[in-house]
């Protein structure tokens, strides 16, 4: 009777493995949807070499993978800053000969603490001195890499956190428009605190992310509370942006197990909660894509999820109404007054797979945002056996995407967590790489095509963060935004760009600064750099100025 007992429960396991198993495989390999699409619309892409490996201790660190894009030496085309596991240094490359070579040593990058992990980076222009500096994350706190001239300098900052959070996303703005650039630090429960993954209804598990309010003199103050920012909820990232096109920088946050977060900027250092979608709903939004991908002037927002690749009894943890629970991915349109609706249906991406960091771009040149997905998770061990694409969507005139990546030559065989988009040869086409953890990364070069292109240069310092530019040509009106964090705990090109088609003339360039002054540029030059920089630098001393006489007169 024992032998029986045995033998049935050694065949409904072996029933369970086989059931689980082939799930996974489906899910690996089956077709989300019809992927018809011209063949002038898909862009092929080469692989050239890239010798960074990512080394992952899954033990003492979380699942991330930094990764930034600067423009170390002003000269328009942006370097690549990796960050290293526990036991690894970080890296910096430029694109040479059609191939990534380290620079670290020639741009003096400091050695890190190699019991230490590198879990967030962006780039921006602190002290207002041209150069673009790198803010870095890690169990320790934030640490700012001033850039001289090329050559970058440590300066360790203040970072107030609560015992049970570990930094991890950094987005930067000026959120009170007094001349400085702001900090709001996502954080995550420190490994050794974790109980679990799907842990969603207990409202006291989780870490607490900080708004780091810049006073002055590399001096940082928390102004969580006060700002209405202070909950409690593990966060890989969030987003300053200007929502309602009101000039002040609003915020999106992407709570894991859990919801997405919009808040208004009310314009005197507190933010209000906006209803949306996800509000008081669960999901596992980590990535965060940002981008007018309707061009229809409103900025709008792709949040990754665990999508299909979980069987949802599973996905849903502790979660008691079910129906609460969206497992797939979500596209907020923005329709205006901060109001959203989730068309992930309708735009034909709700029923991908799991996914991590997630980056809109133009990677035809057609005028249309497209989306990249980075997928598989190192700590899921059937990902091991079955690795997921790594999606790269190309949008069609109807803004519905098609999946492109055996096309494109960009599937991605490792461990993704976000992607880098900039045009590292200067051809007016983008480029890509894949960022991986504990796996090697990628590097394409996009071999391009016939459309024309249009990039725009806005520096990187606090009049320039969070806002839009639009270029108007006579059949179309493009939006892009320069943020910090679009991705996954990672930072994208500052240098904006805009692919026209087949426009041939364009009318005008216009934009609006954080200290409400306006820039309008009349027919420049297609398939060039506008370089707005020194007219941003002449307003901003006219800003000064003014307030200046106005404190003189009161």
């Amino acid at each position: 009777m024992l032998k029986k007992v045995l033998k049935l429960i050694a065949l409904v396991l072996i029933v369970g493995v086989v059931f689980i198993l082939g799930f996974f495989w489906r899910d690996a390999n089956a077709d989300k949807y019809d992927n018809s699409i011209a063949d002038e619309k898909i862009p092929v892409f080469e692989k050239i070499p890239l010798d960074f490996q990512h080394q992952y201790n899954n033990e003492k660190s979380l699942p991330i993978a930094p990764s930034a894009l600067i423009d170390i030496d002003n000269d328009n085309i942006d370097e690549v800053f990796f960050g290293g596991g526990m036991g690894q240094d970080d890296a910096i490359y430029a694109f040479k000969n059609n191939a990534f070579v380290k620079i670290s040593d020639q741009v003096s990058l400091p050695k890190k603490e190699l019991n230490a992990t590198t879990i967030g980076v962006v780039s921006a222009d602190f002290d207002n001195n041209g150069f673009t500096d790198l803010i870095i994350s890690r169990e320790d706190g934030l640490t700012i890499y001033y850039n001289s001239n090329g050559t970058l300098t440590p300066k360790k900052i203040n970072t107030p956190m609560n015992e049970k959070s570990t930094p991890a996303g950094i987005t930067v703005g000026d959120i009170d428009k007094d001349g400085d650039l702001d900090i709001f630090l996502a954080t995550y429960i420190k490994k050794e605190l974790m109980e679990g993954q799907t842990i969603f209804e207990d409202y006291n598990y989780g870490s607490t992310s900080e708004l780091l309010l810049n006073t002055g003199n590399e001096n940082f103050v928390s102004i969580t509370k006060k700002a209405g920012l202070d909950y409690v909820h593990n966060t890989f990232q969030g987003v300053f942006v200007d929502i309602d096109n009101d000039s002040w920088l609003d915020l999106v946050v992407a709570h894991d197990t859990g919801e997405v977060r919009t808040y208004k900027n009310n314009g005197n250092l507190t933010y209000s909660l906006q209803e949306n979608p996800l509000t008081k709903k669960f999901a596992y939004p980590m990535g965060i894509a940002v981008g007018d991908y309707n061009n229809d002037g409103n900025v709008d927002f792709m949040f990754s999820n665990t999508g299909s690749t979980l069987p949802r009894f599973v996905a849903k943890g502790d979660i008691k109404d079910a129906s609460k629970f969206n497992e797939k991915w979500i596209l907020f349109r923005n329709d205006g007054d901060f109001k959203f609706t989730d068309v992930a249906e309708e735009a034909k991406i709700a029923n991908y797979e799991f996914s991590w960091g997630t980056v809109f771009a133009d990677l035809n040149n057609d005028g249309l945002q497209d989306l990249i997905v980075a997928e598989n998770y190192v700590d899921l061990a059937p990902n091991k056996l079955f690795r997921l694409p790594s999606r790269v969507l190309i949008q069609k005139e109807d803004h519905t995407f098609s999946a492109t990546e055996t096309q494109s030559n960009l599937v991605n065989p490792h461990f993704a967590i976000t992607a880098l988009t900039s045009d590292f040869n200067n051809d007016g086409y983008l480029d890509f790489i894949w960022t991986n953890i504990n796996t090697p990364s990628l590097a394409y070069i996009n071999k391009g095509g016939n459309n024309n292109y249009l990039k725009v240069n806005i520096g990187e310092n606090h009049a320039s963060h969070g806002i839009s530019v639009t270029v108007t040509t006579k059949n179309k009106v493009l939006t892009e935004y320069l943020v910090t964090g679009e991705g996954l705990a990672s930072d994208q090109t500052a240098l904006l760009h805009f692919g026209l088609g087949q426009e041939t003339e364009i009318l005008e360039v216009s934009l609006c600064l954080n200290n409400g002054k306006e820039i309008n540029i009349v027919k420049p030059q297609i398939n060039s750099i506008l370089n707005l920089t020194p007219k941003i630098k002449e307003l901003e001393e006219i800003v000064k100025e003014e307030l200046e006489l106005a404190n003189k007169n009161n």
